[in-house]
């Protein structure tokens, strides 16, 4: 197995120096799919090529299954411990669930590095794309800083018993400037509640400060060797920390050169969709592309029994086995390899979840923390925190489908109307 994936990796770099690119789309709003392109069709299965027309819900709900494992680390394996064995072992058993946020890394780097691939020669391509990305990203992100500065401000009087409207050990100039990450990994704390997911985000902004000035400048061979660098570059600066920095283990969780493997797998990803050699191979391969990506699945049994996130094992190789297992998801999603695993994707529930995704994973951790305030107020057993997580996540997704439709979704339209 170890050979075989070792040489489907050669051969796919090889690939990748020779030919001409493609487009490739993004994933969009769920909608009704043409008979020809639903799950398991051998039209689908067999294309040739994919184009800038082409559409590919499956996208939507492997997005759909990032932000449910967020929100299944959050509200039931991170919270209070649950009675019963049966529960015990299901918490156990989801202790990787946290690396949704793995899985949403890859896909970004795969949507917004083609994003950036396809326009590389526009003369308006640096504007256009920052322009669109703070339509998508700041508006929302704003109202949620806004409410949590809130939080700094002198209150005379207290709301239950769960927490207290103290300032914050993370400076909120970091928020708004994206930083976030760097001030929790040199205090080794995630800081408020309310807040502590937006880490990833200043993550990935980070990186988008960087990437489009690579796709824009370097070639396609020499992009492919820097991106290739970077992956293997993460886990040993995450080594180096974990042995020899204080907090080490948490920068290494949190800080952007070493978590940018994952991203930089994803662009990867987008690089190879749009060589016609290595997209052709990727087809023929497809079975052999589901045993690799198996045998990278195999390796989360025991990535699962290694503790928590920030151990040895976890911060220095387990990282990257987690990018390059949902780098093979993420490819047998495109590819239409597994026809199941195609139409599991294509779940509406599913794809719905993934449109809604960012709204929801900002907003999870402060529902999920007014909904601890309100029942602890009237319950302050341990069934009642239980309890508050999923309060807090069906909050959430609630908002979000508002949010969506009257506020996102009118703000991506009008971010569109910057061209390329």
């Amino acid at each position: 197995m170890r050979f075989h994936l070792l040489l489907i990796c050669f051969q796919l770099s090889a690939e990748l120096f020779q030919g001409n690119t493609v487009a490739i789309p993004q994933a969009v709003e769920p909608g009704p799919i043409p008979e020809s392109e639903q799950p398991g069709d051998a039209g689908f299965r067999d294309l040739p090529v994919i184009n800038s027309s082409t559409r590919i819900p499956a996208l939507d709900g492997l997005r759909g299954v990032a932000i449910l494992l967020v929100l299944l680390c959050h509200s039931f394996v991170e919270s209070a411990r649950p009675a019963g064995m049966f529960l015990s072992k299901l918490r156990f058993a989801g202790r990787l669930t946290w690396s949704g946020v793995d899985l949403f890394f890859v896909l970004s780097g795969f949507l917004i590095g083609g994003i950036l691939l396809d326009a590389k020669e526009s003369p308006r391509y640096y504007k256009t794309f920052y322009a669109r990305r703070a339509y998508r990203i700041l508006p929302l992100y704003f109202v949620l800083l806004a409410l949590f500065s809130l939080r700094y401000i002198p209150w005379h009087g207290k709301v239950g018993t769960a927490t207290s409207f103290a300032t914050s050990a993370i400076p909120w100039a970091s928020y708004l400037t994206f930083t976030q990450n760097i001030w929790m990994s040199w205090l080794g704390t995630l800081g408020a509640p309310s807040m502590s997911a937006t880490w990833s985000l200043a993550v990935e902004e980070q990186f988008y400060l960087t990437v489009p000035l690579l796709i824009r400048k370097i070639g396609k061979k020499r992009l492919a060797l820097v991106l290739l660098s970077i992956v293997v570059a993460a886990p040993i600066s995450r080594t180096l920390l974990n042995a020899f920095v204080d907090h080490g283990n948490a920068a290494c969780f949190l800080l952007m050169p070493c978590r940018a493997d994952a991203l930089s797998l994803g662009v990867l990803c987008a690089l190879l969709a749009r060589s016609p050699r290595c997209w052709s191979f990727l087809l023929a391969h497809r079975r052999a592309l589901c045993g690799v990506t198996g045998f990278f699945a195999l390796g989360l049994i025991p990535l699962t029994y290694w503790d928590e996130r920030l151990t040895t094992q976890i911060v220095t190789f387990g990282f990257s086995w987690l990018a390059l297992f949902y780098t093979g998801c993420l490819l047998i999603a495109v590819t239409g390899a597994s026809a199941t695993i195609q139409r599991v994707l294509c779940n509406r529930i599913l794809m719905r979840l993934g449109v809604l995704a960012y709204c929801t994973y900002l907003l999870h951790n402060p529902a999920m923390e007014m909904s601890c305030r309100l029942l602890r107020l009237v319950n302050s057993s341990e069934g009642g925190q239980s309890v508050c997580g999923f309060i807090g996540v069906g909050l959430a997704i609630g908002v979000a489908s508002v949010s969506w439709r009257f506020f996102e979704k009118p703000l991506l339209r009008r971010g569109h109307e910057y061209k390329y």
